[in-house]
């Protein structure tokens, strides 16, 4: 028989355990659906006898040994879950009656201070909150009357959503950012942006770079002249006595007469020759 769905699936494998497509699903027997005396026959062969069993047991359990205890050991399956409803509820029962007794007898100094903190947090970020002592006790005898346990933010968020919904509470009046970080100096970040930084460690550089060129430099209202020391020629750098003495032997008698006429600074490099 043609198949639609099969004709058109693109995933033509073995679907896996845990498929999202099967998630949450009950167990399914291997061969389909087995009736009781094939149940019983397989159990035999198995091994299985009927016991008390506990959840993980169960849960561990293969699709048709579920089936068949829970045909042919039925009150023992069934009192595994009621035994593992009543442990569930039992443990959320004893944080609640652990919660009421904190609240009726009081609390240690550390659960004090985990209190004030969870308050503290939460009024940070709920800033449209007003700190007054009306609103303070409203949140105070909701959380109490309501089992919630004052060292968790989540008890106050949950508190002041309630309230705030019933229009119980006193909103605070609205600020502007700078009086709300002004009210609030630790948020205040002090720290240099780091491309700030690097500008300003640019503008030192440069600073530096110009005071140095300033300290060679010789300023006149008029020409300005740059001492940058002696510099040699060449490469490799030869002498610059060898070089300027080969060049005086290059040139005439009345070249170098001339030469010492117009450039006294020619004529001491010729007498520093010796």
């Amino acid at each position: 028989m043609y198949n639609q769905f099969v004709a058109t699936h693109r995933f033509k494998g073995k679907t896996s355990k845990d498929s999202p497509s099967t998630a949450g699903m009950g167990k399914v027997s291997a061969g389909g659906s087995k009736g009781r005396e094939e149940l019983k026959s397989l159990g035999e062969r198995m091994g299985w006898t009927s016991r008390e069993l506990t959840m993980r047991e169960i849960q561990q359990m293969s699709a048709d040994e579920t089936l068949w205890h829970e045909a042919f050991n039925k009150d023992n399956f069934e009192r595994a879950f009621e035994r593992d409803a009543i442990a569930k509820h039992n443990h959320a029962a004893m944080a609640v009656w652990d919660i009421r007794k904190a609240w009726r007898e009081g609390v240690t100094n550390e659960d004090t201070e985990k209190a004030r903190i969870a308050g503290d947090q939460f009024a940070t970020r709920f800033p449209q909150f007003e700190r007054s002592l009306p609103n303070a006790e409203l949140m105070v005898a909701y959380m109490r009357d309501n089992d919630l346990d004052a060292t968790k933010t989540e008890s106050y968020v949950t508190a002041y959503r309630e309230l705030n919904a019933a229009g119980k509470l006193t909103l605070a009046e609205a600020k502007s950012a700078d009086t709300f970080l002004e009210e609030h100096p630790e948020l205040n970040d002090k720290r240099v942006p780091p491309l700030i930084a690097a500008r300003h460690q640019r503008e030192q550089n440069t600073a530096a770079h110009f005071a140095a060129a300033s300290a060679a430099t010789n300023e006149s209202s008029v020409t300005r002249v740059v001492d940058f020391g002696p510099q040699k020629h060449g490469i490799p750098p030869e002498s610059e006595k060898y070089s300027f003495r080969m060049k005086v032997r290059a040139m005439s008698a009345d070249q170098i007469a001339r030469r010492c006429a117009d450039d006294p600074a020619f004529k001491a490099a010729l007498d520093a020759l010796g």
